[in-house]
């Protein structure tokens, strides 16, 4: 009876023991799903979605972005890249240079108007999208009116190197670009004092706007014709009556990627601009016309 008693006793022992062993795993389990759970939802309460530009057109999307930002995606520009020479050199205001005929003389400086920008693609024209309203003089009479013109006006100087034409979003290849040197009828009534601060069409301080009458300077020259130290300058200003509807153009491949920039090459060559002008007659009537002349010859249009 005490063997039975003592074996009894031992088997509740080790039963007791099972059962401990048995809460003891159930508990780390049950402890173990908890900090799981816990992590998990930490996580989850954690995680804050990431805004950005989702439209693979632009030119800051963001493919890492959870969801679309508001109003924040920018689209591509269509930039003029400006490069100047004389004949082979690097074209520098205020430097000497030396004429066809072999005479030396100082180019100051050279500004263009330019706007009307399209690129043709399967013959169909595209342009800029961005507009800006501008006070202009009415075409008759003394009033002034609020008009709105798509906004490619660029005025080129010797800097900036690369000009910002406007907003362009259409892609692939266009096989023209044309635009106009100087600006169209309407444009031409805009009233400088009132544009906006910075736009091109603002009056400059030298002077590209000749009253209403004449309107904006297209092109603007500035010599010193010889290197005489104390020789006044010449400005010759070709405004609408010495550059009428005068467009440049180039032909080819001109490919647009989708969601970067559109960057087209206008080259100058100032030599071939101011070729077969004699500085010693002081003919500025006559120069203007022979710059007139040259204008097709000294400009080409690439990418």
């Amino acid at each position: 009876m005490c063997l039975i008693f003592a074996q009894t006793n031992t088997m509740l022992k080790q039963l007791s023991s099972c059962v401990v062993n048995l809460g003891v795993l159930c508990v780390k389990r049950l402890q173990s799903a908890t900090l799981f759970i816990s992590i998990i939802f930490c996580l989850t309460a954690c995680f804050e979605p990431q805004e950005g530009c989702q439209d693979i057109a632009a030119t800051n999307f963001d493919a890492s972005a959870d969801e679309q930002c508001s109003d924040c995606c920018t689209y591509p520009k269509l930039q003029l890249e400006v490069v100047q020479r004389y004949d082979t050199l690097t074209f520098l205001e205020n430097r000497p240079y030396q004429a066809s005929n072999g005479q030396w003389f100082v180019l100051k400086s050279v500004s263009l108007y330019l706007s009307d920008f399209q690129l043709f693609q399967n013959g169909e024209s595209f342009m800029v999208s961005d507009t800006v309203g501008l006070r202009t003089y009415a075409p008759t009479g003394s009033d002034t009116l609020r008009e709105i013109f798509t906004d490619d006006f660029v005025l080129v100087r010797r800097t900036p190197l690369v000009n910002e034409v406007g907003t362009f979003r259409n892609d692939g290849v266009f096989e023209k670009v044309r635009f106009r040197l100087g600006l169209d009828a309407d444009a031409q009534r805009v009233i400088p004092r009132l544009a906006p601060a910075g736009h091109p069409l603002r009056i400059q301080s030298d002077s590209l706007w000749h009253e209403r009458a004449a309107g904006f300077v297209f092109a603007q020259v500035i010599v010193a014709r010889d290197t005489i130290t104390g020789t006044i300058p010449d400005t010759l200003a070709l405004t609408q009556a010495d550059l009428p509807d005068f467009f440049l153009e180039g032909t080819g491949a001109f490919v647009h990627e989708t969601g970067y920039n559109f960057t087209i090459k206008l080259t100058a060559d100032h030599k071939k601009l101011l070729d077969g002008i004699d500085w010693t007659t002081g003919d500025i009537s006559a120069w203007k016309v022979r710059i007139a002349a040259n204008m097709q010859d000294a400009f080409s249009v690439s990418q």
